[in-house]
């Protein structure tokens, strides 16, 4: 019998992965990363694990001149947030893949705890074959995958990388409408890959056995009920969760109708797809 199950949360963007994160981190039996999201099999896959290591290492110069002038507790957390990220940059700099580094990492620190979990979204765009080499990492693997009405979650993905760039409410509406039209143009591959439920579901479904994943939806994900269900499947307490907790909410812009009406076009199928998959619209979706 494993001595821990290894959860991944794969996506999708902008679908509720940065609550559960929330939520998972500050349970009793759950043990995860303080940073969100490791990125370590799509950097392995898409050959691009230096440019995560640089994201890091600017984080790190943050924490760094933060933690220079904190003091007391507040300079405790950023100095073992700071350890942590050395502690990663360990593993991510190997120069090649390390599954036994990599689940090393996950346990170190989980002081006996029975789950310990990886929640990085980007996984959702991953191929079959390495969803399933990830299955197979630990005797006892489950695998979250939460989806977000289409239009909403596109609406929402935009939004938050319209706010990257600062500045006036007017400024972030005008990048979010150019963000979407170069969505409508094919301009915007990382965006469009995202909108994609189809390929996610399919590689997920054939990959990972019925009883190791678990497919939820953010309309939902704010409820004693959908709480219990995910703790029921990960194999943990059932507990109070922070329902009305924001986390990572994106600024709020106006989706204007026409627009709208184009996302609705070509998103489409992939209404049509998950109705096919589960037998109807999740609740409050609206395709329209």
């Amino acid at each position: 019998m494993a001595d821990v199950t290894l959860l991944f949360g794969i996506g999708a963007t902008k679908a509720g992965t940065s609550w559960l994160q929330y939520f998972l981190e500050r349970h009793h039996q759950v043990h995860l990363w303080v940073h969100k999201e490791l990125h370590y099999f799509d950097a392995l896959d898409e050959n691009n694990a230096m440019w995560q290591v640089d994201q890091l290492c600017e984080k790190r110069m943050t924490l760094r001149r933060k933690m220079n002038e904190a003091h007391g507790a507040d300079k405790n957390r950023l100095r073992f947030e700071v350890q942590e990220i050395d502690r990663w940059l360990g593993v991510l700099c190997r120069g090649k893949e390390s599954p036994s580094a990599y689940m090393s990492f996950l346990r170190q620190g989980r002081a006996g705890k029975p789950v310990v979990g990886d929640i990085t979204p980007a996984y959702a765009l991953l191929s079959e074959e390495r969803l399933k080499m990830m299955h197979g990492l630990n005797p006892v693997t489950k695998f979250i995958y939460l989806l977000r009405d289409p239009i909403s979650r596109l609406w929402s993905n935009i939004r938050m990388m319209a706010s990257w760039g600062g500045g006036s409410a007017k400024d972030m509406q005008d990048r979010a409408n150019w963000i979407f039209d170069r969505w409508t143009k094919g301009d915007e591959d990382a965006l469009a890959a995202r909108c994609d439920y189809s390929g996610p579901l399919t590689r997920l479904t054939n990959a990972v056995p019925e009883q190791d994943r678990h497919i939820g939806f953010y309309e939902d994900l704010f409820s004693k009920a959908s709480v219990a269900k995910i703790c029921g499947f990960i194999g943990i307490d059932t507990v109070d969760a922070p329902l009305e907790q924001k986390v990572h909410e994106s600024v709020r812009l106006t989706f204007d109708p026409a627009r709208r009406a184009i996302a609705a076009d070509r998103l489409a199928p992939q209404y049509q797809f998950v109705e096919t998959m589960f037998g109807a619209l999740p609740n409050r979706w609206n395709p329209a």
